[in-house]
């Protein structure tokens, strides 16, 4: 057994006669400071995509018990996991700034100096403050949660840009590694699927309220308006702030070459080779699928030419939406003001008849009921022939309480004051304009000369196109077959007539800008009047 040595036996001697004994419990509220935090300050201001990918760097290290980082060494960590190449100024100056607000510490750095005057120099390695921990752990758990709730939000387009960016990156090394091709490129389809998806349940959402904004509560709709007016103008920031530079990577990555990218990535996968399936063909139609995959990421981004493209479309829908909430503002002021209400009117109106009398109430409130204004005496066995005028037949007697000469009308004073509806009025004559244009336009897609065409023949289709499709085969199928087994419809406008023809036994998949539609070989045939 080993003896304990003397110096350990002065220092428990001097801790036991220091030691004080068991503090008192004191209340956990009493002592704290609720003041700011700086140190959240990164997390919330303009740049904090940069911020959080700098503090991002350092927590991971810290993390993999890794030492402090050099400027140098932290931008070139920044540039491996998230593809976002910064100068060396603005690293120094972020760093600087996250000092400031004590997200990280620093140290002088004389490693590298050689002279009295580089030993001077401001060098320093960083390293994150242990606020600054609880705090990147705190976000990485906001940012779970906001992943898994798949809402339209502009948080998605920074980790895009950056795997599209690492993806062009990787590519343009001689010897790329076919694994992390396959990993950025599952990365960026799965981000995609995820911002694709949320677009559509705002898009349905906002067709929602456009439709029901005469009917939104006050009080709930006071309750949320700045908080969605705000989430709307964040996202519209974001999404003018990242589209030149996720444009700018998936041209590069075009310039890089497709057809590289998809073989390199086939090259990397272990495909057995089957009887029922050669491992060759499963290649090639492995890379036909990537490619088809990439032309889709590339038209949602920059469009195919003929058609606009979702991300050109959500930014035109995100000015919808906040006009429609602006629109419905102004409804809501309209309505505490006094100003005529025509939903709210005939909901009360409708309340009212389910509570009495139906048919006197709508009377009354619509003005069906008998004539009141006027009324005259007839004498019953007075005969005035029909045919002698007013001047020289006899004077028909008037009540005297209905001529009041000298009194107000009814209802008189100062009117309503009438809303300004110049600007909805421009909007929707811009909308009826832009409705006619598609329709046209649909109409000269499918009208042709040579008689019907079959779906198989038309190829990709536009959004417009594909919507006013969709709407003339639901019509046709309202209506019963002819003679000749079609069902026939009209176009919105009335001035185009459309024939459905029986189909063939195949099926065929149509190409749009929100997916493919699967459907029967039908005929169509659009004939103008």
């Amino acid at each position: 057994m080993k003896r304990v040595p003397m110096s350990l036996h002065r220092a428990l001697a001097e801790a036991a006669l220091s030691d004080p004994g068991p503090a008192a419990i004191a209340d956990p509220t009493a002592d704290l400071a609720l003041t700011a935090q700086p140190v959240l300050t990164y997390a919330t201001v303009e740049n904090a995509e940069r911020y959080r990918r700098l503090m991002r760097v350092l927590w991971l290290e810290h993390r993999h018990f890794g030492l402090r980082l050099r400027p140098e060494e932290i931008s070139d960590r920044v540039r491996e996991l998230f593809g976002l190449a910064l100068t060396p100024e603005e690293v120094n100056n972020h760093l600087k700034q996250l000092h400031e607000w004590r997200a990280v510490e620093r140290e002088h750095d004389s490693s590298l100096a050689s002279t009295p005057k580089e030993y001077r120099r401001s060098r320093f390695t960083y390293d994150i403050t242990p606020a600054g921990r609880r705090v990147e752990e705190l976000l990485a758990e906001l940012d779970e949660l906001r992943g898994r709730g798949g809402a339209l939000s502009g948080s998605r387009l920074p980790a895009l840009r950056d795997a599209l960016l690492r993806l062009g990156d990787t590519l343009a090394e001689e010897a790329p590694s076919a694994g992390a091709l396959r990993s950025m490129f599952e990365q960026i389809a799965g981000e995609l699927e995820q911002l694709h998806s949320g677009a559509l349940d705002f898009m349905r959402s906002l067709d929602r309220v456009v439709a029901r904004g005469e009917l939104v509560d006050d009080a709930e709709f006071e309750r949320c308006k700045n908080a969605l007016l705000e989430h709307l103008q964040g996202f519209r920031r974001d999404r003018n702030r990242h589209e030149g530079e996720i444009v700018g990577a998936i041209v590069r990555v075009d310039r890089l070459g497709i057809e590289r990218l998809a073989e390199l990535i086939v090259s990397g996968e272990e495909i057995p080779d089957l009887p029922s399936a050669p491992a060759a063909r499963v290649r090639v139609e492995r890379a036909i699928e990537l490619r088809q995959q990439w032309a889709g990421i590339r038209s949602w981004f920059i469009g195919s030419g003929r058609t606009r493209s979702p991300w050109e479309v959500l930014g035109e829908k995100v000015i919808q939406a906040i006009r429609a909430i602006l629109d419905i503002a102004e409804a809501i002021v309209d309505r505490r003001t006094g100003r005529a209400d025509r939903a709210h009117a005939c909901v009360h109106l409708a309340h009212l008849a389910a509570s009495g009398d139906a048919q006197a109430v709508l009377a009354t409130a619509l003005g069906t009921g008998h004539p009141r204004h006027v009324g005259s005496p007839q004498p019953a066995a007075t005969h005035i022939d029909g045919h002698l005028s007013w001047w020289e037949s006899p004077p028909a007697p008037v009540v005297a309480h209905l001529r009041r000469p000298g009194a107000r009308s009814p209802g008189a004073g100062s009117g309503t004051p009438i809303a300004d509806t110049a600007a909805a009025g421009r909007r929707a004559a811009a909308r009826r304009q832009a409705e006619r244009q598609e329709l046209e336009q649909a109409l000269a897609r499918f009208a042709t000369s040579a008689g019907p065409i079959r779906l198989a023949d038309i190829g990709r289709l536009r959004e417009g196109d594909f919507r006013h499709l969709l709407a003339w085969i639901g019509r046709a199928f309202e209506s019963g077959k002819d003679a000749h087994g079609a069902r026939h419809a009209w176009s919105s406008d009335g001035r185009a007539r459309i024939a459905l023809l029986a189909p063939t036994p195949d099926r065929v998949t149509i190409a749009t800008p929100t997916g493919t539609f699967e459907t029967p070989n039908y005929a169509l045939e659009v004939t103008r009047r």
